[in-house]
């Protein structure tokens, strides 16, 4: 088990990666889902990983997912992007200056990306390009070693004045089959 907070990130987003690989896998059954009962499905299968997760926690807010180890907290937010960044930067507000405090107890938060679009990479390129022109303090950005379409984000956090990381994960969810049977069956 983890004993430090880099240790304990660093477990939970190889678990969240898990479930998002499973997420996608079936995208024509999620067309109708919303932000929560995606999140909420992510929730649940932290739970039943182990991990001490909700959804919808009192934390500065109601948090899309939180999860605690001890004196540890991770928080995420998430969103559905259609085709506005404005959105995703009400999220990273959300996140970045109501929810976290950004102390050494929670310097770290993620976003969760649910894209129904089509061309997952192109739009990460353009949400990067959107947070660069925010000129955020001490503002950095760099790819994510173990899921090359998410990425972190790096700023000063306005209430801790330390340094706050976040990883922006996509959840592919675009689904427009070419193929005849694809075609007809899209609502399966």
């Amino acid at each position: 088990m983890a004993e430090t907070y880099d240790e304990f990130v660093k477990v939970l987003y190889i678990d969240i990666d898990r479930i998002i690989y499973q997420l996608e896998e079936n995208p024509e059954l999620r067309r109708n889902d919303n932000e929560d009962r995606l999140t909420i499905d992510i929730e649940n299968q932290l739970r039943c990983m182990g991990y001490n997760a909700s959804h919808d926690s009192k934390v500065g807010g109601h948090t899309d997912l939180s999860v605690r180890k001890g004196s540890f907290l991770w928080i995420g937010e998430a969103k559905i992007h259609k085709s506005s960044y404005d959105y995703l930067w009400e999220g990273f507000q959300q996140l970045s200056t109501r929810y976290s405090t950004g102390d050494s107890n929670q310097r770290d938060g993620g976003i969760l990306i649910y894209i129904r679009c089509k061309d997952t990479a192109s739009i990460l390129k353009r949400w990067q390009d959107y947070l660069r022109e925010k000129n955020l303090p001490d503002y950095s950005c760099e790819p994510c070693k173990i899921r090359s379409l998410s990425f972190f984000s790096t700023h000063k956090h306005e209430r801790s004045g330390q340094a706050f990381q976040i990883r922006h994960m996509p959840v592919i969810l675009h689904f427009d089959p070419k193929d005849k049977s694809g075609r007809t069956s899209k609502s399966s």
